[in-house]
């Protein structure tokens, strides 16, 4: 196997998949059997999909030298391709990563509204002086949450927000914005950022509700408040992703016209399941 790393991956393959990125595939070009991924933050890795048709025997040769490529430090890893997950839960369970999670991708177009701009809540962005309010915010937004991955961030919600605080999908992006009602009461948290180097393309990457304010309207305000926001910011197309298991939020989601893009899984490093929270 021979391995690409950053512009060599753009020599190797015609384009590029970021400076971090590493492409496995056979000596010399890498057709056509090729597996790439790509680290983003310090413990996250995608992995992406192969150029052509694998062969029965070029699958288990490339997952295992790419996971050779792995930093120690990294976590979890988002996979892609449905079609190799035998070969895949093979490779990863021997590489001590374990099958944790799957979630969807969903789209919609902008500007079409989602929801009226927001009336019933007042809302006001993330500063040093209000890091604190925010971080007992988002813990009460995690308390009985539905997915697995935010439930990791309630050993530490300031140390997992200052994390997703430096985590931004595209330059410039990332906005916090918490909710507050008529009384001054915290009703929820939303994060949008730009989800990558295309202006038009942006994400709620999280919304939720404090425990008092579930059920009362108020994740579909925060969604539409963000909403407006990435449409001012020029975006057309707005995503987000949720854990499949997640019922209500993905059948909210569907309302507000988003429809799937598609499945993935999400592997995580075997015994990691305290310490250090994840974002996701």
């Amino acid at each position: 196997m021979q391995i690409w790393r950053g512009a060599a991956v753009r020599d190797a393959i015609g384009r590029s998949l970021g400076p971090d990125a590493v492409v496995v595939g056979r000596p010399g070009r890498p057709s056509p059997s090729w597996l790439a991924g790509l680290p983003f933050g310090p413990d996250q890795f995608f992995l992406g999909g192969a150029s052509g048709p694998l062969g029965g025997d070029d699958l288990p040769q490339l997952l295992q030298a790419i996971l050779a490529e792995l930093p120690a430090s990294v976590r979890r890893i988002y996979h892609y391709d449905p079609t190799w997950s035998d070969d895949v839960d093979r490779a990863f369970q021997q590489a001590g990563f374990h099958d944790f999670v799957h979630r969807y991708t969903m789209s919609r177009a902008l500007p079409a509204p989602l929801h009226p701009e927001p009336a019933r809540l007042t809302l006001e962005a993330l500063e040093s002086a209000n890091e604190a309010l925010f971080v007992s915010a988002y813990a009460s937004c995690l308390v009985d949450c539905l997915s697995p991955m935010s439930l990791e961030d309630l050993v530490d919600p300031g140390a997992a927000l200052r994390f997703q605080m430096g985590q931004e999908h595209g330059p410039g992006g990332r906005q916090w914005l918490l909710g507050r009602t008529e009384a001054g009461e915290v009703a929820g948290l939303a994060l949008l950022d730009r989800y990558g180097p295309l202006e038009s393309d942006w994400v709620v990457t999280f919304v939720g509700t404090t425990a008092p304010f579930r059920g009362k309207g108020y994740s579909r305000e925060l969604l539409s408040a963000a909403a407006h926001r990435a449409t001012r910011a020029g975006a057309r197309t707005l995503y987000l992703a949720v854990c499949q298991q997640n019922l209500p939020a993905v059948a909210l989601y569907r309302k507000l016209g988003f429809r799937t893009r598609e499945s993935y899984r999400v592997y995580r490093k075997a015994g990691q399941s305290s310490g250090p929270p994840l974002s996701g």
